[in-house]
């Protein structure tokens, strides 16, 4: 993703659409908190995309632009309210609500983070995480895929040596975010 977003910044258009691509559903529900059941969302995300374009180059990382985008986005949807609502104030609930909406959007981002290392494992060690996930035991492992006990505890050690190398940024997404 990191080599992605450099050739974004480098204004390579098709990397945009690959951007806004990987983008566009999360950034729709994270805005349909803020604008519920109105056909605005979509123009919200796709204006936000349009600002982030015109101002590439300033994200170096993929880190920091997950959270310049929900950043962005949640600017965006209040700024929309404001603008159509005109004789209205935009419910206070609204902005207050934004950590627990961040906070739905982290975990779904996380979640997705995790089911994508786990899918990079070795078809014999995701099984075993899968099962162990599941609640299962190293024994009812072992029994369910013909395998020893110790090939479960071995499989399971390198597949959580190789889960927190490969999850070890999303320690870092979250000291961004609660910094923001």
């Amino acid at each position: 993703m990191d080599i992605l977003l450099h050739q974004f910044n480098r204004g390579d258009e098709r990397a945009f659409k690959k951007l806004f691509d990987s983008f566009f559903g999360a950034s729709c529900a994270f805005v349909k908190h803020y604008i519920p059941g109105h056909e605005a969302v979509e123009d919200v995300v796709q204006e936000t995309f349009i600002n982030l374009w015109e101002k590439r180059g300033i994200c170096t990382d993929m880190v920091y632009f997950k959270a310049y985008l929900y950043k962005s986005l949640r600017n965006n949807a209040l700024f929309y309210l404001r603008q159509h609502r005109v004789n209205e104030e935009v419910d206070p609930s609204l902005e207050d609500n934004t950590e627990s909406v961040l906070n739905v959007m982290i975990e779904e981002e996380v979640h997705r983070e995790i089911i994508a290392a786990i899918s990079k494992l070795p078809k014999e060690r995701r099984r075993v995480v899968e099962l162990s996930m599941a609640g299962f035991s190293q024994e009812e492992i072992a029994e369910k895929m013909a395998i020893s006990v110790n090939t479960v505890k071995t499989q399971k050690r390198k597949a959580y040596a190789f889960l927190r190398e490969e999850l070890k940024h999303l320690f870092i997404i979250f000291l961004v975010l609660m910094n923001m």
